[in-house]
């Protein structure tokens, strides 16, 4: 007892030593240039990002736990405004850079210590470097006897007490500079606390697998646990060969940038700059997924016709020329295709199987070399009854069709999501916020956290029914991939037939209705 509040009162120290000077030093700027042009805002505001940006990134790197798992939250709202680009530019690295905190061999020491027998005994190879390493835990590679490739996740010594020090932590920070988001913290650390059993993964990973496979396993793939070795600290599972999703795209556009005598960055801006501004619907999502399907076959068949012809030549004129140099470039990914598939995937999880993955951030999908995409980390699964999946289905089809009475109906009266006055403007904007899409029309010129802060003034929040934070949360970090992409995209009209589907399947009986 007495190390647990030892390191909790470290922890404590270190984060209010450090990050509250950080946000007085934010405050006093934010009231110093009340009434400024936005010019001006903005300068002074940048002088504080340079200055603040690497000594968070530091403090993160220093104190791991909650806090690095916050950045790897944030990477997903790049694009819109809400993280600025001094700290955008580390909390990308965060998905699949975190450098490892354990000793040489520690790791293989603790795996022995779990499973209760020496390492040579288990596995035929085990590779003592990691092969990822995040917030909870780290994961090598190894072959068992049978000759299976295996990826073996190891769980930080006392990272669930950090975990919950630095939760404490930041919501009292909360309740102090950002109230809005108390509630939903809460909420989120009861579903934080799921991620330190591995045991409670593997099933998890055994029930997405069977589920998820059966209808998509041609183009998603989740890892089988091998139950025999998994305890609640080291979870053994199928190998997934493959790369991080986002390492993969900026790989292949480094590719396709040389290609094209341009830079990798000149091409994602072009992207950008193509898709902008306005609200990116199902149709245009479908549009752009077509038409870089129709693009990249151009182009294979551009570098097939000129090759062909290349090669032709270097084994006839070739023979006593100079031969011409051939080369085959990786083309880039179908990035609109990706994301509908993600899109369809999670939300078969949450409304046909009613068990879902509630952390589906993009360093958990990895791009494998049949082109699946293969689907890892489940620690934090939610599982829905069916009435709860029967009222989210219905809020998403008015979400979709913008029935602002069915929609504040069903957030105040039927989704028991209360605040102080139930102001149906903001309960309107809320379940759009959390639920479809964050456009304009709803946020306004507020980036996410002032939005949510301008919402608390007029209405705080006083009930937050937990059947739906995960549900929210999947959502947000869907749209998170979107905004890395440049796209803005809404929810709901993917996830809308999915859920009409399901009420057909599960209809609704007049004495809940």
């Amino acid at each position: 007892v007495g190390s647990y509040f030892d390191e909790g009162l470290r922890r404590s120290v270190i984060f209010w030593g450090q990050a509250f000077p950080i946000y007085l030093h934010y405050e006093f700027v934010h009231q110093f240039t009340k009434g400024e042009a936005d010019h001006i805002i903005e300068r002074e505001f940048d002088k504080l990002h340079d200055k603040y940006a690497l000594v968070a990134k530091d403090l993160t790197l220093q104190l791991r736990g909650f806090y690095l798992k916050t950045a790897q939250l944030c990477s997903t709202i790049d694009g819109t405004g809400t993280v600025p680009p001094q700290y955008m530019a580390w909390c990308t690295q965060m998905q699949d850079e975190v450098p490892t905190p354990f000793a040489p061999g520690e790791a293989r020491k603790l795996v022995e210590e779990s499973l209760g027998k020496p390492i040579e005994e288990v596995f035929e190879w085990w590779d003592d470097d990691p092969c990822g390493s995040a917030s909870i835990g780290q994961v090598h590679r190894a072959r068992l006897r049978d000759g299976t490739e295996v990826a073996i996740k190891i769980q930080y010594p006392g990272i669930e007490r950090k975990f919950r020090s630095d939760l404490s932590n930041i919501i009292r920070f909360c309740q102090l500079a950002m109230p809005q988001h108390v509630k939903p913290l809460r909420e989120i650390e009861k579903a934080f606390m799921t991620e330190f059993d591995y045991q409670g993964e593997a099933k998890n990973l055994l029930d997405v697998s069977e589920n998820l496979m059966k209808d998509w396993g041609d183009r998603v793939c989740v890892p089988k646990p091998v139950l025999s070795l998994c305890t609640k600290t080291v979870l053994t599972m199928e190998y997934l060969p493959g790369e991080p999703l986002l390492k993969a795209l900026r790989r292949r556009l480094r590719s396709l940038a040389e290609a094209q005598g341009t830079t990798p960055e000149k091409l994602e801006q072009d992207f950008r700059d193509r898709l902008a501004g306005g609200e990116h619907d199902l149709v245009k999502l479908e549009d752009e997924a077509s038409r870089m399907r129709w693009l990249i076959g151009l182009s294979k068949a551009r570098e097939l016709a000129v090759n062909t012809l290349k090669i032709a030549y270097n084994f006839t004129l070739g023979l006593f020329t100079r031969p011409f140099h051939v080369a085959w470039i990786e083309h880039p990914l179908n990035i609109a295709e990706i994301i509908t598939l993600l899109l369809e995937v999670h939300g078969h999880e949450i409304f046909v199987d009613g068990v879902f993955n509630g952390d589906p951030h993009p360093g958990n999908v990895l791009l494998m070399p049949d082109g699946r995409l293969g689907l890892i980390d489940y620690g934090q699964v939610k599982r829905l009854p069916i009435e709860v999946r029967q009222t989210y289905a219905k809020l998403i089809i008015a979400l979709s069709e913008d029935d602002k009475d069915e929609i504040v109906r069903l957030w105040l009266h039927e989704m028991d999501q209360r605040s102080k006055t139930d102001n149906k403007t903001i309960a309107y904007k809320l379940a759009c916020f959390w639920h479809d899409r964050n456009t304009p029309d709803i946020v306004g010129d507020y980036n996410l956290h002032t939005f949510l802060e301008s919402l608390e003034k007029e209405d705080p929040v006083v009930r937050v029914n937990e059947d739906y934070v995960m549900a929210a949360r999947v959502s947000v970090l869907m749209r998170g991939f979107g905004n890395m992409m440049g796209l803005q995209l809404r929810v709901a009209p993917y996830w809308r037939p999915i859920a009409e589907q399901f009420l057909q399947t599960h209809p609704i009986s007049t004495n809940n209705s």
